[in-house]
């Protein structure tokens, strides 16, 4: 099943990496995450999963430690890989996703920093990237949601 084009929430690219794994287990392998967003993510793993089947997902390198359950909506091809988009459950998991995009965004700038000579620790790219594109992050989630910031 392709995955659909038109989209409910924003997408964020991301490089951190994540561990999926079924539900009722308790440890996974590390798996590229391609991108996130309040209703869900999308990863890269040489392992097939149904559409329908219900994942656990880790990210460990955020404090505290990320974890949601999620179900497969969608999977196709590439190459050597298959990249899956699921679908987070429950409604509290949208706030804690938008606190992991915000540090992904702000891992991001780090990067791009890091590409321009500037070496940043977490917490100063955190405060230089709050102060440049929080407002404006805070303004396209609401848009996105239909909600005032």
């Amino acid at each position: 099943m392709m995955q659909d084009e038109r989209r409910t929430f924003i997408r964020h690219p991301v490089g951190v990496p994540i561990q999926i794994f079924p539900q009722q287990l308790q440890a996974g392998d590390d798996v590229p995450m391609c991108d996130i967003g309040e209703g869900g993510i999308a990863f890269r793993t040489n392992v097939f999963f149904e559409n329908g089947a219900r994942l656990k997902v880790r990210i460990p390198h955020v404090h505290p430690p990320f974890e949601a359950i999620g179900v497969v909506c969608w999977h196709r091809s590439l190459d050597d890989q298959i990249e899956v988009g699921l679908m987070f459950l429950g409604e509290d998991t949208a706030f804690r996703v938008r606190m992991v995009e915000q540090i992904c965004q702000i891992g991001q700038y780090r990067k791009q920093m890091r590409a321009e000579g500037r070496m940043l620790s977490f917490q100063k790219a955190a405060g230089e990237w709050i102060e440049k594109y929080a407002a404006d992050f805070d303004r396209r989630q609401a848009d996105a949601s239909g909600k005032k910031p």
